[in-house]
């Protein structure tokens, strides 16, 4: 605890944090990282989520949370690593900081609206539901009613609009108008909750009511009144109210009511759409929303030009919270089919010559990638052929360039969120393994298991090894670890012509054991790979990890043997980044193993070749603590 206080009064010192190279690391709950301060590393940190080392979370609160913030000032620190994208990370942060409600109920109820916040902006209905529902009757009444208005917003975002309405007329049947905070909000979810059941009318005398009742101008207000001026087809009235206003969802709606209203004809939408598209950076519910009116406009244009929009607007990710239109996959798919049968006819090709279409679709997939995957989505969905479809799919991903976040957005959207593949089993092989990827590194095992369901035999043109290690991995992340094991056994056993890419997957793997506490396991298959011929710094790397096990297994001194080693590979005398980092985990299982003149020795030898002052000041610290652990003992 002492050195973890001390890291956090040397932190200022710190110029920032870098990663090592390292192996490929699994999407689940294990991130093994190097993490380095300055430009040389120190620590090493088998970072894991889940319990096997409850003191990482508690050491990063106490980084990046000082002691002595108040709530309010930690709470801040908190948003942002919402922010930054750690939300689970947060919420665990916010479990070990959170007073109990009998200790501190002012404390608690700020941390507890974070928590409801986090939720929500995450999406964590079901979660949130949970956290409000059990929440004792006894609280401050306006606490009860921002809690209200969460749970309203949860069944809302779930689709469950006529139980929201419930909870809302419950409230608003207790509620002082005068004296409530919540009163307005819950009258507007009413309208909401009118046009997401497409109940125009009803949410048109709502509209009126409240605006008789209250007259409010802010942004908030205007932008439902325009939603529902515009479900009701009143485009005059819609352009009349956004007319004097300058942010971008009053310019866009403006823009979707004159388009309604005969102002303006496609190609000008669609132009329009594509100049403002132009000028917009990292906004991505901006983007959806301007990719959407293009999409719209493009259906009178081209089949082209609406696949083409289509597919930008379904590889954004992000909520369309002005919600006036519909945009699904399923549009997507039909605009590939119309396109390709345009092609198709243009190309004189017959319907069921399929070679002749998927030739087309080869051909053209460098120079038009649109064009080629129309053609691939009508051969996966119409061929009578199974080898077709399965070429079709396999094009299809090389159309698209995998490493991009977005595209595999759009995967996602065409095969998990479509009515077309509703049955795991339709979808082609390719696809499916590629999706069975993207589940395990999103950690839903149940999706993995899902799609993998059925392939019982190792698919056409698909390598014997990647076969067997996604078998392998939703075995062993989905509780199966004796059979999962088995595989893995296996696997490395036949694994005779070895390469990195391969070799990473497989650690990967062994990654994941090692957050399943299966580190006996995870030694075993790292001894298997390190008789292999593997480059030199992957059997580095692996002596690392494999140190990590025994740590996890408290064999301290069998840990310290291993990080020594991996630190001297490239010579008794390495001092390279890596070299530091191994002889610095060395030193702690060292100290823990009770070899005290060892551990100091090594922290002594790191502190001879640091030039950095904050980590000269933090190893100075520890082996200060080594003489003073020694002089009590």
């Amino acid at each position: 605890m002492a050195l973890l206080v001390r890291v956090l009064e040397l932190k200022k010192s710190f110029n920032k944090i870098q990663f090592l190279p390292e192996a490929s690391v699994s999407g689940l709950d294990l991130i093994k990282r190097c993490v380095c301060f300055g430009n040389t590393p120190f620590f090493c940190l088998s970072f894991m989520t889940k319990t096997k080392y409850p003191a990482i979370s508690l050491f990063l609160f106490c980084l990046i949370l000082p002691l002595k913030l108040t709530a309010n000032q930690q709470l801040d620190s908190l948003k942002y690593i919402s922010a930054a994208g750690a939300p689970f990370l947060t919420l665990k942060m916010l479990d070990q900081a959170q007073p109990g409600i009998d200790e501190d109920l002012y404390e608690w109820i700020l941390w507890e609206q974070e928590r409801y916040s986090i939720l929500s902006q995450w999406q964590q209905w079901d979660e949130l539901l949970i956290r409000v529902e059990g929440l004792p009757n006894d609280l401050p009444e306006q606490f009860l009613q921002q809690a209200a208005t969460y749970q309203i917003r949860a069944y809302i975002a779930l689709e469950q609009n006529r139980t929201a309405r419930k909870l809302l007329r419950e409230q608003l049947w207790k509620a002082d108008a005068a004296s409530s905070n919540e009163y307005k909000k819950w009258r507007q979810l009413v309208i909401e909750t009118y046009l997401n059941e497409q109940r125009i009318d009803d949410a048109r005398v709502s509209m009126l009511r409240f605006q008789q009742d209250f007259g409010l101008e802010n942004k908030e207000w205007i932008m439902l009144r325009a939603r529902v001026l515009m479900q009701a087809e009143r485009f005059e009235e819609t352009i009349d109210l956004l007319s004097r206003r300058l942010d971008w969802q009053s310019l866009f709606m403006k823009l979707l009511a004159e388009y309604r209203n005969k102002q303006h004809d496609a190609q000008t939408i669609w132009d329009l759409a594509k100049k403002r598209i132009d000028t917009i950076k990292d906004d991505a519910e901006q983007l959806a929303s301007y990719w959407s009116i293009a999409a719209i406009a493009a259906q009178a244009i081209s089949p082209k030009n609406e696949v083409t929009a289509l597919e930008a607007r379904l590889s954004i990710n992000a909520t369309d919270n002005i919600n006036l239109y519909k945009i699904d996959a399923d549009q997507l798919w039909e605009a590939y089919f119309r396109y390709a049968q345009l092609v198709g006819n243009r190309s004189e090709l017959l319907v069921g010559d399929d070679q002749s279409w998927l030739d087309l679709a080869e051909n053209a997939k460098q120079i038009t990638p649109v064009k080629a995957r129309s053609l691939l989505a009508y051969l996966m969905t119409e061929s009578s052929q199974i080898d077709i479809q399965q070429q079709a799919a396999a094009i299809f991903l090389q159309t698209l360039d995998l490493q991009k976040e977005s595209n595999k957005t759009l995967i996602d959207q065409l095969f998990n969120q479509s009515e077309q593949f509703a049955d795991a089993k339709s979808i082609p092989v390719e696809i499916r393994f590629q999706l069975v990827d993207m589940a395990l590194k999103q950690a839903d095992i149940t999706e993995a298991t899902r799609l993998m369901s059925g392939l019982d035999s190792i698919p056409k043109d698909t390598r014997e090894f990647d076969w067997i290690l996604r078998q392998a991995r939703v075995l062993l992340l989905g509780g199966k670890l004796q059979q999962g094991d088995q595989k893995l056994t296996e696997l490395i056993a036949h694994y005779s012509e070895p390469n990195k890419l391969d070799t990473d997957h497989i650690l990967q793997i062994l990654f994941d054991l090692q957050t399943l506490e299966a580190d006996e396991q995870a030694i075993k298959h790292f001894r298997q790979l390190m008789n292999l011929s593997l480059e030199p710094n992957q059997r580095r790397e692996i002596l690392f990890w494999m140190a990590d096990s025994f740590k996890a297994l408290k064999q301290y001194e069998r840990a310290a043997l291993l990080y020594l080693q991996s630190a001297m590979f490239a010579g008794p005398e390495a001092m390279d980044p890596w070299a530091q980092t191994s002889r610095f985990s060395a030193a702690e299982s060292l100290q823990k193993a009770g070899l005290v003149d060892d551990a100091r020795r090594v922290y002594q030898s790191l502190l001879d070749i640091t030039k950095e002052p904050g980590r000269r000041s933090v190893l100075r610290h520890n082996i200060q603590q080594l003489w003073l652990t020694q002089s009590v003992n």
